[in-house]
């Protein structure tokens, strides 16, 4: 029994026989059978050891998995111990603070010339400002909208692009040839409205607001505040205060006169039909009176008769914008409409001028200028009264 367990255990422990190619061979070639081994000279010597307690000094057995193939690991493999770095999106979060932040200041600061001019009805300062803020915030929102954000900024840019598109509407509420009225006028200052409160949240949604003032509008010009008394030269006539003048030969002398000024807001057509002009809502119809009287003849020159200014040489003026008179019909219920009139002596031309204005316009700002050629171009101030 002891034997049989001392001759398995050798059997177990035995080496194997190591091919040719293993050991280092310089020349490899097909593998060759391994020598066939006795199995009494492997168990030679093997029980008188085991029996003096000595050790049996037996290598162990290499055991070979799988194929006899090197294993090559995959390139694109990652071992389960390796980092991996997630990929990030490129966003353009710090390209939309700046917009915001350098735009903001010139925003607000274009709305807040049109608002000043919108709410003192100066045509002329309305259509400027509104044009400069309507192609500022068209190029701003062209930028705002090429930018690819995250999650987290995209808040901020809803809002400053809700802001540019409000802003761009009443720029272009405000274009075009027609007068101010009501409608145009309430629709601008909501749009701009709404967008400075988009301005403000987008702004809001910014951690450190660092604001830059552009240089174009670092001075503020508020034209609708500059108070217009006159033309300027401080020689306007007052109302019902004659002008002298002569003729184109020198040979009769001509008196003009502006002599009142009201506002309306209706006038009738007396041609059958009695129909009835009304001023556009948030305009009037302002009446001028206008007197033309040749004073008569002087010196040898044998012409006596004179030619009165034509409609066309009368302009309103009113801060910096400027009214010319509208066409009137023959026949109103203000009277006869002036109009140029070949007059003799002594003889005088009565009738009105009328203008289209908004309704806000302050008259005593306002002055009447009359082209006469050669030069002369008189000026009554509206508000001066004799």
């Amino acid at each position: 029994m002891m034997l049989a367990l001392v001759v398995f255990t050798a059997i177990l422990f035995s080496p194997s026989p190591t091919p040719l190619d293993a050991a280092g061979s310089p020349d490899p070639g097909p593998p060759q059978p391994a020598p066939v081994q006795n199995l009494s000279s492997v168990l030679a010597g093997a029980g008188e050891r085991f029996l003096d307690g000595q050790p049996l000094n037996v290598a162990p057995v290499p055991v070979q998995e799988g194929s006899d193939d090197p294993v090559v690991p995959d390139e694109n493999t990652t071992s389960p111990g390796e980092n991996s770095t997630a990929i990030v999106p490129d966003y353009d979060d710090d390209e939309l603070v700046g917009l915001v932040e350098n735009s903001s200041v010139s925003l607000m600061l274009l709305s807040l010339q049109s608002t000043s001019a919108l709410y003192s009805w100066d045509e002329k300062s309305v259509k400027e400002n509104a044009a400069s803020l309507q192609a500022f915030a068209k190029t701003v929102l062209r930028d705002a909208e090429k930018l690819e954000v995250s999650e987290f900024q995209e808040p901020v840019k809803a809002a400053f692009t809700s802001s540019l598109k409000s802003y761009v509407a009443a720029g272009e509420t405000l274009q075009g040839n027609d007068p101010l009225n009501s409608t145009k006028v309430d629709t601008a200052l909501g749009e701009i409205q709404w967008g400075s409160i988009h301005l403000r949240e987008a702004f809001e949604g910014l951690d450190h607001p660092v604001l830059h003032v552009p240089q174009e509008v670092v001075e503020v010009n508020f034209s609708g505040s500059r108070s217009h008394t006159g033309s300027g030269t401080g020689e306007e006539l007052a109302l019902l205060q004659r002008y002298l003048y002569e003729d184109r030969n020198r040979a009769n002398d001509i008196s003009l006169m502006l002599a009142a000024a009201r506002e309306i807001g209706a006038y009738y057509q007396f041609n059958g039909s009695g129909e009835v002009v009304a001023a556009d809502p948030g305009r009037m119809f302002l009446l001028v009176e206008v007197k033309a009287t040749n004073l008569g003849h002087k010196g040898d020159n044998r012409v006596y008769r004179i030619r009165t200014p034509d409609i066309s040489a009368f302009t309103l003026h009113c801060r910096d914008n400027t009214y010319s008179p509208i066409k009137l019909a023959p026949r109103t219920s203000l009277g006869e409409p002036y109009g140029a009139a070949t007059l003799d002596r002594y003889e005088k031309k009565v009738g009105y001028i009328i203008f289209d204005v908004p309704e806000a316009l302050a008259i005593d700002e306002c002055y009447v200028q009359v082209d006469l050629g050669g030069g002369e171009s008189p000026v009554w101030a509206l508000g001066k009264t004799l």
